[in-house]
């Protein structure tokens, strides 16, 4: 299923799956004419409809950079706040907690959508996103970031319902696996950290703090009941009429560490991401969020950089999983002085996997050794259009995508905070095709990369960047009979290689799919 489940289930499932998949014959892979899907697919460029529908289709291995709150729609939010009685504060449109003031202009969130008028509706959206910014005088950037306040409430207790509805969403679009960040636990330990003189002064000396130990144990609490409410609502054990399209997305969570707080409160985060990896299989690595441009993060970036490196040290099954924002900065955002150098020293102080945004590269002081570099050691970079275009103004040309692409650094596209932006992980794959030309076979690269970089457990189904099976399988077919016993054997012990066996599995199909339309005119 979905979270973690024991080995021996999944095994289990996936020897179910080969043993079914013996009496199904697909045409395989070299069967299909690529040329003729290439072709096509570079007809259609210029046609959003086509576009839309194809790419929407288009299995996608993963969205590996979204964060939990900012991937829900204003919609959803409101609705939910309604059922909980919450408030709405109409000066600031910010949702609030009870006891609600309609004479203070705090009515109840209920009352805003009965209202048949719909005034304080749409102002409500507008606030919660980044619908119709441009009216509101601000900028994309301050907008984007100022939305996390006004929800906050409306998203407390609600937290199985957004993963639920990611999921769904996810479904929708033939994405198999997300790699959701969360803040589970983060602001206690935060708050915590400067009131206590053993974390504060001592700083490292001492990580078996009590108040992080007792918040591992709350956040896998609160992760089970994650789990739980999404059963409620996705239905993924009933019937296949029943269940939710959601419920053939696998999720992990990355631990976010709140990078713009006092230094003593992001270590002690940073303590937490970590005890919570050792701790609870479905959390798979780290981030730090929180604007990269702010004062605070520009100010203790280097020294955060250091409590990773120290603390991945430290802990003697540190994790692989760590995923950066770096490099979210452009000129004129920040003084000169911070260009330049965050993606150099997240990768070589943190030892960063992945690399989220990577917008300033062009200010490193050797960026073509760093390319290499990244190139060699496989450093994915995690691109989102849309909120780049919105909160730096960087889109088209100024992007570095195509740059990273062209000097062999692996890159995979992602939402960041859809719901903020208002777009879905197949909006990101239309803007990369009309807005920086790029083919049909540098998405299925990209949809298999972001799976073979993802933080999911076990060994790659490919052994090199030619996407080269492993030995164990390199004489079985996705798409047609189903695997040796040798590869089914090395597919059980890899929840990895079973999710990249079914992303290939479902290429094969959307390609025989696409060709018989191709060939009937459709």
């Amino acid at each position: 299923m979905i979270f973690y489940r024991s080995e021996t289930v999944r095994r289990r499932m996936f020897s179910a799956y080969c043993a079914a998949s013996l009496v199904l014959l697909s045409i395989s892979t070299a069967q299909i004419k690529a040329d003729d899907l290439s072709q096509y697919f570079e007809s259609i460029k210029g046609n959003p409809t086509e576009l839309r529908q194809f790419l929407q289709r288009f299995p996608k291995g993963a969205d590996l950079h979204t964060h939990l709150s900012g991937a829900v729609y204003a919609e959803s939010f409101l609705e939910w706040a309604a059922s909980d009685g919450k408030c709405v504060d109409l000066q600031t449109l910010t949702i609030i907690s009870p006891p609600c003031n309609e004479l203070q202009q705090q009515p109840p969130v209920a009352a805003v959508l009965s209202d048949s008028s719909d005034i304080n509706y749409k102002a409500m959206v507008d606030a919660l996103s980044m619908r119709n910014y441009e009216a509101r005088s601000v900028s994309g950037h301050d907008q984007f970031f100022a939305t996390f306040d006004r929800f906050r409430e409306a998203a407390k207790g609600r937290y199985g319902d957004m993963v639920a509805e990611v999921r769904v969403r996810a479904g929708r679009q033939n994405i198999l696996y997300l790699e959701v960040m969360q803040s589970l636990g983060m602001l206690n330990v935060a708050f915590n950290a400067t009131q206590n003189a053993d974390l504060e002064k001592l700083f490292g000396s001492r990580v078996d703090h009590a108040v992080i130990d007792a918040a591992v144990a709350e956040v896998i609490e609160s992760l089970d009941r994650i789990e739980q409410r999404q059963e409620v609502l996705l239905k993924c054990e009933q019937e296949q009429a029943v269940r939710s399209p959601g419920c053939d997305v696998t999720v992990r969570f990355l631990a976010q560490v709140i990078r713009n707080l006092p230094i003593e409160s992001v270590y002690a985060q940073l303590v937490l991401a970590f005890k919570l990896i050792q701790a609870d299989p479905r959390i798979v690595g780290l981030n730090l969020v929180a604007p990269e441009d702010h004062r605070v993060s520009l100010r203790d970036y280097r020294r955060h950089m250091d409590f990773i490196s120290e603390l991945g040290a430290r802990y003697p099954n540190s994790p692989s999983g760590i995923a950066l924002h770096a490099g979210e900065l452009t000129l004129g955002l920040v003084a000169t002085d911070h260009l330049g150098w965050h993606i150099r020293a997240a990768i070589n102080v943190a030892g960063a996997k992945r690399i989220g945004h990577g917008i300033d590269i062009a200010f490193d002081a050797d960026m073509p050794a760093l390319l290499a570099q990244m190139a060699s050691e496989q450093v994915l970079v995690e691109i989102n259009l849309t909120s780049n275009a919105s909160i730096l103004g960087i889109s088209g040309a100024e992007h570095p995508l195509n740059t990273y692409i062209e000097n062999q650094v692996p890159v995979a596209l992602s939402t960041d905070d859809e719901g903020v932006s208002r777009i879905d992980l197949t909006h990101e794959y239309q803007l990369a095709a009309t807005s920086h030309d790029l083919s049909y076979a540098q998405f299925k690269k990209m949809s298999r990369d972001a799976l073979t970089y993802s933080f999911l457990p076990g060994a790659s189904l490919y052994a090199n960047k030619s996407n080269e099976k492993v030995k164990s399988c390199r004489s079985s077919e996705p798409g047609g009979m189903a695997p040796t016993k040798l590869c089914r054997e090395f597919l059980a012990n890899s929840a990895k290689a079973r999710l990249q066996w079914e992303l290939a599995r479902r290429l094969v199909s959307f390609e025989n799919l696409m060709r018989d339309r191709i060939r009937d005119g459709r």
